[in-house]
């Protein structure tokens, strides 16, 4: 309670929060599914090969070997640049996590990395539903002030 006394958290930074959070739950299962449209373009352009020119290629009619080279790269290093992006951001919060308490990381895996509901925490956990929504709280609060605090490092650093 003496974090949240000594910085108001909005309801708006608690939303920003959860939607971060979301987002680093699915990061790894996003970047998965990335990484088979890879493994599918390559499949696609071992079919176009076999195919030979002038045959369709991802949507594009009459496309020569070449430009099929072009546009498969073009598609993966798009892929790879989304992999790559996602990666640090679930990298980043994985940071502002490490720094909560052993029983807060689990809580958040539960709910955003394996997409539980707080009956099945709380069950879980061995707490009632309305002690999760409070610890879901408290947790959002820490993470808010975390990433506040490491904001005002980084401002800090770029100003030197």
């Amino acid at each position: 309670m003496k974090e949240k006394e000594q910085k108001k958290i909005t309801k708006k930074e608690r939303i920003q929060m959860k939607q971060r959070l979301t987002r680093w739950g699915g990061a790894i299962d996003y970047c998965h599914k990335k990484q088979q449209e890879i493994e599918k373009l390559q499949r696609m352009t071992n079919q176009f090969l076999i195919w030979g020119e002038n045959a369709p290629f991802l949507g594009q009619e009459n496309v020569s070997i070449k430009e099929a080279k072009i546009l498969y790269e073009f598609e993966v290093a798009k892929a790879m640049e989304c992999i790559k992006s996602e990666m640090k951001q679930y990298s980043e919060m994985e940071r502002y996590i490490e720094k909560l308490k052993y029983e807060e990381q689990v809580f958040l895996k539960l709910r955003y990395e394996k997409g539980y509901g707080y009956d099945y925490i709380a069950l879980q956990t061995h707490k009632s539903r309305a002690t999760c929504f409070r610890d879901h709280d408290l947790i959002l609060d820490k993470l808010i002030l975390f990433c506040g605090e490491s904001e005002k490092k980084e401002t800090v650093v770029i100003l030197c």
